[in-house]
């Protein structure tokens, strides 16, 4: 990728990002790659979303939705924060904020450009 991003805020105090990201952000810290990468923050949330396919993005939608309740801030990360993370975020906006999934990658590319559509990855277009 090359060009350096941050943390993007999608949502008043969800925010989707890498690694490094999460290496410095203040609040809740949800992973979704496969494994716990080096350099983890040691109090960070391992849900790796395509365990389970839609069950595993129904779980970590559930944990988001909890966590912005408690007033917590969010960041969901992967390794660069353009497919998985994003994905997390697009199914989360979909079955707790009502949004379609193209509305809901719409946003988030206008927040974070670099975001790839992976809906494909579960067989899921927009429904």
């Amino acid at each position: 990728m090359g060009e350096r991003w941050g943390e993007s805020e999608v949502i008043a105090n969800l925010f989707v990002g890498d690694l490094q990201d999460a290496q410095k952000f203040d609040g809740t810290i949800i992973n979704v790659l496969p494994d716990v990468p080096h350099g983890e923050p040691a109090h960070a949330i391992h849900m790796p979303i395509l365990a389970r396919g839609v069950e595993s993005l129904d779980r970590t939608a559930e944990v988001i939705a909890d966590e912005l309740a408690r007033g917590h801030r969010v960041l969901v990360h992967c390794e660069e924060g353009c497919e998985r993370a994003p994905l997390v975020v697009a199914w989360f906006l979909k079955t707790r904020r009502a949004m379609t999934l193209d509305d809901a990658y719409a946003l988030l590319k206008s927040k974070r450009p670099i975001v790839e559509d992976r809906r494909r990855w579960l067989g899921i277009h927009n429904k």
